[in-house]
């Protein structure tokens, strides 16, 4: 079993990771002709750029192999990955159909879920001994 502060770096790239590659899903729909390009950006933009701050705060706060994070981390890393979930389920389902709620519903959620990764990452970073 690795340690925990490698399984915490895993976690800081693959939830930005996948939600990065949800967000190029509707930029691929809009190049198949399944939604408009206006309608593409509206949804991948703000992905994309949450996935990129995730990206860099993940790698500020983390302090290697030399400490481990609590034994709360995954508590305080579970509300913002859920809610970074539901932005890039509402990224994918924006690129196959044009519905009005799903951008305000994606911006919310990678906005709330973007603050919660991103402040559980600064207090487990911060926490971790």
């Amino acid at each position: 079993m690795p340690p925990a502060s490698r399984l915490l770096r895993l976690l800081g790239f693959a939830v930005p990771a996948a939600l990065t590659l949800a967000g190029v899903q509707p930029i691929l729909g809009a190049a198949t002709g399944s939604v408009t390009a206006g309608w593409a950006v509206q949804l991948a933009a703000p992905a994309i750029v949450a996935a990129a701050l995730l990206f860099v705060a993940a790698r500020r706060f983390d302090r290697g192999d030399l400490v481990q994070p609590p034994w709360f981390a995954a508590w305080l890393l579970f509300p913002g990955a859920f809610l970074l979930a539901g932005a890039a389920a509402m990224c994918i389902l924006g690129a196959l159909v044009d519905f009005p709620i799903i951008a305000p519903t994606m911006w919310a959620l990678v906005a709330a879920g973007t603050l919660a990764w991103a402040g559980a990452i600064v207090v487990v970073g911060r926490a971790s001994q």
